[in-house]
This record gives structure tokens, sequence and C-alpha cells, in this order.
């Protein structure tokens, strides 16, 4: 098998994953009626699962669970939670009894303000299975890993050299292990 087989079957069980990851939540929406969040990391690159993607996933996940408790105020925060993994990475999502952009507000607020936030993909639906983003709240779109622009814009000029933003998101992942190793 040629390295572009190995790699075309690594894209194809991705997307595979990310089309299950999609009606997951879809169908906890509907179940549930509520609003439901999905995290994962935002790593790039094909190996979706380097050294430290599990501590910093664990800390992200930590982060929202407690983030979301302090505004829902009350124990039935989440109506169900189910977590998967593989080869496109850790997966949490949880259906929420919360108003949909206070709980994009508060992904948000993780993703921008937790050491680890830039390594976040906090998504979220309403309870009618649509997307909530962060331009419906009028927020700014994500930073680029490297400068402040938008990193969609960065990525599709190909701005920066993906070393380059591998070497950081490396870093990030090795603060994570650090992190986790000291507590």
């Amino acid at each position: 098998m040629s390295l572009n087989d190995i790699l075309a079957a690594i894209l194809a069980a991705i997307l595979a994953e990310r089309e299950a990851r999609w009606s997951t939540r879809r169908e906890l929406a509907a179940t549930c009626g509520q609003a439901v969040i999905s995290l994962t990391l935002n790593i790039p690159g094909s190996d979706k699962n380097p050294a430290g993607s599990a501590q910093t996933f664990d800390s992200l996940r930590q982060a929202l669970r407690r983030a979301i408790a302090r505004d829902c105020g009350h124990a039935a925060c989440f109506a169900a939670e189910t977590e998967r993994a593989g080869v496109d990475g850790p997966c949490w999502i949880a259906a929420v009894n919360l108003d949909p952009a206070q709980l994009k507000a508060l992904c948000v607020a993780v993703e921008e303000e937790h050491p680890l936030g830039r390594l976040a993909d906090a998504d979220v639906l309403n309870a009618q299975g649509q997307p909530v983003n962060r331009s419906d709240l009028g927020l700014p779109p994500r930073r680029c890993f490297l400068c402040q622009a938008p990193a969609s814009l960065c990525r599709r000029q190909g701005k920066h050299d993906p070393e380059e933003i591998m070497a950081h998101v490396r870093g990030l992942l090795t603060l994570a292990r650090s992190a986790d190793a000291q507590s």
C-alpha cells in the first residue's frame, strides 16, 4: 500500500467519524429537545491523536462541564452525554439544559480564555439541530494559531508554514502533558 493510499484511507475514516458525530448530535437534539454541545480537538494534519491530546481533551471537557454547571444553576444540566474516540480524535457530545446562545458563549469563553482553548473545537446545535455560530452572537471568527487574523483566512491563503503551525500545536500539547504530570 502506498503512502497516498494510507493517507486516503485515514482521510476517509476521519470523514466517516465526522459524519457519525454529526448524526449523533442531531439525533440528541431531536430526542432531548435541548441544545447540544460537541467538543473535539482542533489538531491540524492527519494525526488527530498526538501525544498530549488525551490530557488536553480532558482538561477542556472539565472546563466546559464546570462552566455549564455554574451557569445552569441546577442538577439537571445534562440530559444525555456520550464520548467517543477514534482516528478523528476524542469527542464529547452532550444535550444541555441551557439556551443555545448562552451555551455557545460559554464555549467561546473556554476557547478564548483557557490556556489550551485554542485547541478546543466546541460546536453547539440548537434543539432543532441547527448550528449556533460565533457570528450569530456578534462575535469575531476564531483567530489563527499564529497571528491575530481569522483562522479561516490564514488557512485559505496558506499564510503560514504548516510545520510552524504544528510546532505551535505540539507546544500546547506538551503544556497539557506537563500539567497532567504535575497534578
